[in-house]
């Protein structure tokens, strides 16, 4: 019979915290690899919390201090794996020369180094991951998208990505599954299953991360002529939306048009013809019980199979797939539909990180 394998000693998992950090970045993935211990009854991991001088931090939302394990100055030499939680306090804290130096400093001793959610913005500040490509939430993709910077390092799209030693996740539950994955590389899949299972949650999520991202509105975009056609667009996706009538809309010749549009919004229009139908196509299949064809027929994409193609190159899933996993309870749309009283999301401010927790 085959033995079990042993672990001479259990590896280093840090998070590392700061103000403002969003709780569920920490205590998500860090629970993830607390339950690979109680699941097995071995020291298979031993989870670590530590803010730079070891004094407790305020989590987003002030609810909350988290009480770190230690100081930067008292992790172990070996560090398995060091990751950055997220949260509003990033953007402050990608600013903090002494958080940088540390990342800089302990890089050399981690065999692996990554981040949860926005936590990748302090990553790439640092510089340590220069020529790797990470993971985001997809509001903090497109922030990092505006500064030359970091153009061209985020994928926007993924749920988590490796690359070399750097493993980086999506939003605040895109860090369990990147917890998940990495526990799967280091002690096999029936674990990572076993640990699923007991989080109630799916190993791996059908679909990227644009199945989550809901559609920019023109306010953000500093062209009023774009913005009356991003704006148009958005309104009537099943209307005619050749260069020509948008040009005409826009007062522009079909050519200006096209290359402003792709100066201030970086993706053609196109594109955000797709986006935008896409995303339309993604609400009705959440709150409605329409048929695939009648979606296709309301959001501009004509056909059926043009959705199926559109949803499968985009989003890895059917859209009957996408409509279980994510369609609402229909009594309850019904009930809020109408009401005088509904906030909507001010994503100018959320993106440019001038929102609060």
């Amino acid at each position: 019979m085959k033995s079990d394998p042993i672990f001479d000693a259990p590896r280093q998992v840090v998070m590392l915290i700061y103000p403002q950090i969003a709780s569920i970045d920490v205590s998500g993935p860090l629970d993830a690899f607390g339950l690979a211990n109680f699941l097995t009854g071995r020291r298979l991991y031993r989870p670590i919390t530590a803010s730079i001088d070891g004094a407790s931090v305020p989590v987003a939302g002030n609810f909350l201090r988290i009480e770190p394990t230690c100081s930067c100055e008292d992790l172990p030499e070996h560090i398995d794996l060091l990751l950055v939680a997220g949260g509003p306090g990033r953007i402050a804290a990608s600013k903090d020369p002494k958080i940088l130096e540390w990342l800089r400093k302990l890089e050399p001793r981690c065999v692996r180094m990554g981040s949860i959610c926005t936590g990748s913005s302090i990553l790439l500040a640092s510089g340590v991951t220069n020529g790797h490509s990470v993971a985001t939430h997809w509001l903090e993709a497109m922030r990092l998208d505006m500064d030359p910077s970091t153009r061209g390092q985020v994928d926007p799209d993924a749920i988590f990505v490796s690359s070399g030693k750097f493993w980086t996740s999506a939003g605040m539950l895109a860090g369990i599954d990147l917890a998940l994955a990495l526990i799967e590389a280091d002690h096999g899949r029936p674990l990572a299953l076993d640990i699923a299972r007991f989080m109630v949650l799916a190993l791996r999520r059908n679909g990227r991360q644009s199945q989550f991202s809901a559609q920019l509105m023109a306010d953000a975009t500093e062209d009023p002529r774009v913005r009356k056609v991003q704006l148009y667009i958005w309104e009537n996706p099943d209307a005619d939306l050749s260069p020509g009538p948008l040009a005409a809309r826009a007062a522009m010749s079909e050519r200006s048009l096209c290359r402003r549009f792709k100066e201030v919004t970086n993706t053609t229009i196109s594109r955000y013809i797709e986006d935008v139908r896409l995303s339309k196509a993604r609400q009705l299949l959440e709150t409605t019980d329409l048929s695939i064809q009648t979606v296709a027929s309301r959001t501009g994409f004509g056909t059926a199979t043009t959705v199926r193609r559109v949803f499968r190159r985009r989003l890895g899933v059917s859209p009957s797939r996408y409509r279980a996993s994510f369609g609402t309870d229909r009594s309850m749309v019904a009930n809020s539909h109408g009401r005088d009283d509904e906030v909507r999301t001010d994503l100018e401010n959320v993106i440019k990180g001038k929102s609060f927790w």
